[in-house]
């Protein structure tokens, strides 16, 4: 962890690797933390208050601290739902500020249609991933929604519209998947590998969100979905639209505990 609280990672784009320090990846830390009940450095959870944006929901990194070669992002609903939650969790955020910036800014942010490209698995009416002003067009992400869903079950907001389409739309994608990893790859553009779609899961599942257990189920029957913990500390946490940056984050793999270190412990 660095000395502002955020954990550290490493993006790679362009064939360089350059140091980076984000709530995302601090956010899955402290969850990580959480779900082994280990204890959480109050720094991590003061670095995840950072990143909440003028417009109410959580962005990659704060805005006063926005890396030079990273462009401008809106909010966005996978670091909303998952910095809500986990400062939900740590008393942070009381219950009913929580369910409103979950209402107020991924609930009404959902994909109106895909246009005339091929929508398969994917439904209107799930929640966007950018909560971008006047489009009714985004990419969809099963992961992100995923975690979208552990956050809803979590505040009892599983009767919000949009939820039903999410859930179906996991059904759909996990069975359309089930035997390619190539297939398992597309189902989340901003994560490379299945695993993170596995733990984030995992995660909802045990969250609250019970209609998510057969489709957690099929896909740990899969390839791509069995013994996601086996040798993931290098694993790609995170990515750009289907990889052109990727992170990756030892400390998370110390707070998962999937590598051996103290957490605190900074990158080189």
């Amino acid at each position: 962890m660095t000395g502002d609280g955020f954990v550290a990672s490493t993006v790679s784009m362009r064939g360089a690797a350059l140091p980076d320090r984000n709530g995302f990846v601090t956010a899955l830390a402290v969850r990580a933390l959480r779900l082994r009940r280990q204890p959480i450095p109050p720094a991590m959870l003061d670095a995840l208050e950072r990143c909440r944006s003028p417009t109410g929901g959580f962005r990659f990194w704060p805005v006063d601290a926005r890396p030079d070669w990273a462009p401008l992002l809106p909010d966005d609903a996978d670091d909303t739902a998952i910095m809500t939650l986990e400062l939900f969790h740590a008393g942070r955020i009381a219950r009913e500020e929580a369910r409103r910036i979950a209402c107020l800014t991924i609930g009404r942010h959902r994909v109106g249609s895909f246009g005339t490209r091929w929508s398969g698995w994917r439904r209107a009416g799930v929640f966007a991933t950018w909560h971008r002003p006047g489009s009714g067009i985004d990419l969809v992400d099963c992961t992100v929604t995923t975690n979208v869903l552990a956050l809803f079950a979590t505040l009892d907001l599983w009767r919000l519209p949009g939820v039903r389409e999410a859930v179906a739309m996991l059904a759909d994608a996990v069975d359309w998947a089930r035997r390619s990893g190539l297939r398992a790859q597309s189902l989340s553009p901003f994560y490379p590998e299945p695993a993170e779609f596995m733990l984030a899961l995992r995660h909802a599942v045990t969250a609250g969100a019970t209609a998510l257990a057969p489709i957690y189920s099929a896909a740990a029957r899969t390839g791509w979905g069995r013994d996601v913990d086996t040798g993931r500390d290098g694993h790609a946490v995170c990515s750009s639209p289907y990889g052109f940056a990727i992170w990756r984050s030892a400390e998370l793999a110390v707070c998962r505990g999937y590598a051996p270190g103290p957490i605190g412990e900074s990158e080189r």
